[in-house]
């Protein structure tokens, strides 16, 4: 008896030590533990993508994947069969740590969860226009884009560019064959699709072949279009090509506080001002597809798809995969909200309560961020489909003058 005793003691005590000290530092503790290194050393960074290999694809039109899926129920009678134009799609954040400041792309990781849902809640909606191209690459960790990060995170963030870039040469170089293409990306996915399109396509031959960028998420600065872009504008119709749609979105009375870093060509540069506010950014509705601050009414709203979320707390902490592939894609749920561009940038949509999308609105700033496209998946579907259409015959009535 006097054994067991001292067992128990030997195996709960550290059981209920450990457990008060998640309960008083567990936040801080996590938050540690996820850290980044504070210096970025280029030695340490994983081997840059070699995409040759399919492998470093997560979407592409030879591979069978997520990307291919249609929420049940979607009429597909207006997609467009023979597709002519492609989709080069940068997903957002997924990589969350342990480890360094660059994710090593290996399946076993908890962002190869992440990116399951991206591929099923973001390039899935693309495929009733275009081929879709994903690329795989060293996305940076993060806390990359926390201020206090903000030399060793832009570090990060140049590395993950450059594979990026090479990506996109790949592509252009092996797959295009001269087609229109459509550039995406959410988050830091944005982030490196708007600098992908100031170096490589803007004011290049290149341009005449974008249809459009649905660059979403990442609080798309104004001054983007005066201090960068020379060709590229927002886009203000539905129908317009070789533009941006970029938007973030907020419930009611949010609040714009995302002080990340952006790209220049003098270099990188917070997103909060002087005196503290944050640059107003672009926002074009979904809805509308302009950069107008009208309310647009619910009825306009095609369809959100509601996805669950399958990496779990303790699958980041393990950095660890539970596997899970999407087989099939919830029904859209139509007219769920109306959308208004506000005056600082946010798009702000009907509070969502008891519903598949509410639980998102927990953070203080009332931010959607991780639901930006799947709340407009239909609209976004449907635009796609019209953007490629009116390229399509604008090609036609031009060669045939």
């Amino acid at each position: 008896m006097q054994l067991f005793k001292k067992f128990v003691y030997w195996l709960v005590l550290p059981v209920v030590a450990l457990l008060i000290l998640l309960i008083f530092f567990g936040r801080q503790w996590v938050f540690s533990y996820l850290s980044p290194p504070d210096i970025f050393i280029l030695a340490d960074a994983p081997s840059a993508p070699d995409f040759n290999d399919k492998y470093f694809w997560l979407a592409h039109p030879d591979k069978s994947d997520t990307s291919d899926l249609v929420p049940i129920g979607v009429d597909t009678s207006g997609d467009i069969i023979n597709k002519a134009v492609d989709v080069f799609f940068v997903h957002s954040t997924g990589f969350v740590g342990p480890g360094g400041l660059n994710s090593s792309m290996e399946i076993k990781n908890s962002e190869a969860q992440s990116i399951e849902y991206m591929l099923s809640s973001m390039a899935s909606i693309f495929n009733g226009c275009c081929n879709i191209y994903a690329l795989h690459h060293r996305e940076a960790q993060l806390q990359s884009f926390m201020p206090e990060k903000f030399d060793s995170g832009t570090q990060a963030l140049d590395l993950a560019y450059q594979d990026v870039e090479a990506a996109f040469d790949y592509y252009l170089t092996h797959f295009n064959q001269g087609r229109p293409f459509i550039v995406v990306g959410h988050s830091q996915g944005t982030t490196h699709a708007l600098r992908l399109l100031e170096q490589m396509v803007d004011n290049t031959e290149l341009y005449k072949q974008l249809v459009a960028a649905y660059l979403v998420g990442y609080w798309i600065p104004k001054d983007k279009f005066s201090r960068g872009f020379e060709q590229i504008i927002p886009c203000i119709d539905a129908g317009q090509t070789g533009c941006i749609v970029s938007y973030d979105t907020y419930g009611q009375d949010g609040q714009l506080d995302a002080n990340v870093p952006h790209w220049y060509k003098t270099g990188w540069e917070s997103s909060q001002l002087e005196e503290g506010s944050i640059k107003p950014t672009l926002c074009v509705n979904p809805l509308s597809w302009t950069d107008k601050l009208d309310m647009v009414n619910k009825s306009a709203h095609v369809g959100a798809m509601p996805v669950e979320f399958k990496r779990t707390p303790m699958n980041m902490l393990l950095a660890n995969n539970p596997g899970f592939i999407f087989e099939k894609l919830p029904a859209l749920t139509s007219e769920l909200t109306w959308a208004q561009c506000m005056p600082d940038g946010r798009l702000e949509i009907m509070q969502q309560t008891d519903n598949a999308f509410s639980n998102h609105l927990e953070q203080p700033n009332k931010s959607y961020h991780v639901l930006d496209f799947s709340l407009f998946y239909g609209n976004i579907r449907q635009n796609t489909i019209h953007r490629v259409n009116q390229l399509m015959l604008t090609n036609s009535a031009s060669q045939s003058e």
